[in-house]
């Protein structure tokens, strides 16, 4: 990835709309067209560029925590909020009334809270509140228990529009890790929807935030990137939240108007549709531990059930069984294994 160039040398206007840029990058909609022409007007009126984007220049964002504004919502309302879209989708709740699927909607919760609070509620804040908590779980909940059947039908998907991550624990064998305890290794992955490429993939522990931090920087080392809005896709995992403190560091320093922008796109909570192609390929990924477990078939291994691996004489093996083989992750990784994605 290229070195950003010092802005300074440029032109105030180009200065002006590549600031511009890096503070309403990560907005969408009504929000970023109101921000947009707000801070036109602002420079052409005065011809100087406005503060704040001067800061979003150096990755700092104005918001209320920075500007010692109040919360938009507090604790009383928020509290109460939750309490009424959990109660309006049971009729033996008794904090408040029952309301059918088709009429659990944000726009009457803010009403009964207005009147209920007597003062006005930012209906924008309690959207947010509703993907914070993810409220949407009651607020689309069905008057009765009917089995609802999915379409299976996904739309396609441009190359490098969407990178799908996500970590898979081995099942079959296990080594020890540095504590000198018997682990299950597991990978994390790094997987393109449209071509169906594995950009990266390695061994690891666990889903911990510095395997994921460490795989992201191979990915972004490993891999020429194009100039366009690229989604990337991360499972729920603490590990990969923390991701998006980096990915917004990336995209104060070289993101460009219409060039490189990578939008964190995180999955939903419980939904493993959200990143299907992955979730499937898994199915492989265990096929390949046999691979693995035959790439290794030299070093010394204990069974489970007491058995020797010389003992062995078919594969796979079953899946009450499982082999401790006497290696570091390291050798794991350094192995030449092909790529368990065909």
């Amino acid at each position: 990835m290229y070195e950003p160039s010092d802005i300074s040398t440029l032109s105030l206007d180009d200065q002006f709309m590549i600031l511009l840029h890096k503070k309403i990058m990560n907005k969408t909609g009504s929000a970023k067209r109101r921000a947009k022409k707000y801070y036109k007007d602002q420079y052409k009126k005065t011809g100087i560029i406005p503060k704040p984007l001067l800061l979003a220049g150096q990755g700092i964002m104005e918001g209320r925590k920075c500007s010692g504004r109040p919360r938009a919502l507090s604790c009383d309302v928020k509290n109460r909020f939750i309490d009424m879209v959990k109660a309006s989708c049971d009729m033996n709740d008794p904090n408040f009334i029952y309301i059918t699927r088709k009429a659990r909607v944000i726009t009457n919760y803010h009403k009964f809270l207005e009147e209920e609070f007597q003062k006005k509620i930012s209906i924008y804040a309690l959207r947010r509140l509703v993907r914070e908590k993810n409220l949407y779980l009651y607020l689309q909940q069905p008057d009765f228990d009917e089995s609802r059947v999915d379409k299976g039908y996904f739309n396609p998907e441009k190359i490098f529009d969407l990178v799908q991550v996500d970590g898979c624990k081995f099942q079959y064998f296990k080594i020890k890790d540095e504590s000198e305890k018997w682990c299950k290794p597991q990978v994390i992955e790094f997987y393109d929807t449209g071509s169906r490429y594995m950009f990266v993939l390695d061994f690891y522990f666990s889903e911990t935030s510095h395997n994921a931090v460490d795989l992201f920087t191979r990915f972004l080392l490993d891999v020429p990137f194009p100039k366009k809005r690229i989604r990337l896709r991360p499972d729920r995992a603490k590990g990969f939240l923390n991701l998006k403190r980096p990915i917004h560091e990336l995209n104060i320093k070289y993101s460009m108007p219409d060039g490189f922008y990578m939008e964190p796109d995180f999955s939903g909570v419980r939904s493993p549709k959200h990143k299907v192609h992955l979730e499937s390929s898994h199915r492989s990924l265990h096929n390949f531990e046999i691979r693995i477990i035959k790439k290794f078939e030299d070093k010394h291994a204990i069974i489970l059930d007491g058995r020797e691996s010389g003992e062995r004489e078919t594969f796979p093996l079953p899946e009450t069984t499982q082999a401790q083989y006497t290696i570091p992750i390291g050798q794991l990784r350094n192995r030449n294994i092909p790529s368990p994605i065909p």
